[in-house]
């Protein structure tokens, strides 16, 4: 089937693994998948995925979404406290998007005409969202009740750049993945840096509002992620 592309941007390459998932599964076929939706050369968005069930032979659209996501103790509720640790969207924001946009494509002449050409019936298609997640609780609180999402998706801790400056740290390792590397779990093999060249590294995004995602060993060897936020 071919190896998953690593030059692409990271959403795409998560499309790629859903992909070679699917294409293993013995429930689903696969129709099609990064389907554009045009009127008149202008896009109008893309259908990510359309499956088929295999036994009931239903037609399936899958809006595939993978969100990294800080939780705000800011917010009253856990749906509100979900936010992209450069605050430029969020999960509240990112679900009405599914709902009002996406969603709503696959009902558009322009996309009913694609659906025909696959023989599927729009009226007939069922939907449904994909959406993994890694979350990042705050740095002092290690427990959270985040019903009714999903606990097993808190993958590291996060905290502001200013409390990261804490001589509390010094004494860690840190290592900076590349964007590809943020779905990984953390490892020992790689060039573990102190605290001032981890800082050196970090600043000049930092000052740009891109907060950064470190790996961080301690000195009993545990390794953790951890997004340094510039708010």
């Amino acid at each position: 089937m071919g190896s998953i592309p690593s030059n692409v941007r990271l959403g795409h390459k998560i499309e790629h693994i859903f992909l070679k998932l699917i294409q293993h599964s013995r429930q689903y076929k696969v129709i099609a998948h990064n389907i554009p939706i045009r009127k008149e050369k202008v896009s109008l968005g893309e259908i990510d995925f359309l499956l088929q069930d295999i036994d009931s032979k239903r037609f399936i659209h899958i809006e595939l979404t993978y969100k990294f996501y800080v939780i705000s103790e800011e917010a009253t509720n856990i749906a509100s406290q979900l936010i992209g640790p450069n605050q430029r969207d969020s999960f509240q924001a990112k679900k009405k998007r599914i709902i009002n946009h996406q969603i709503p494509l696959l009902k558009t002449p322009e996309a009913s005409t694609v659906l025909q050409g696959f023989n599927i019936t729009p009226s007939e298609l069922l939907h449904q969202v994909c959406f993994k997640s890694q979350l990042f609780v705050p740095f002092m609180k290690q427990n959270m009740d985040l019903a009714p999402f999903n606990s097993n998706c808190i993958s590291g801790r996060w905290m502001p750049f200013r409390k990261f400056k804490s001589p509390l740290f010094f004494e860690n390792q840190y290592y900076l993945p590349t964007k590809q590397e943020w779905l990984l779990e953390p490892h020992h093999r790689v060039n573990w840096l102190g605290h001032n060249d981890i800082l050196d590294l970090i600043s000049i995004g930092l000052e740009n509002k891109n907060s950064p995602l470190l790996w961080m060993k301690s000195s009993d060897f545990t390794i953790e992620k951890l997004f340094i936020v510039w708010w």
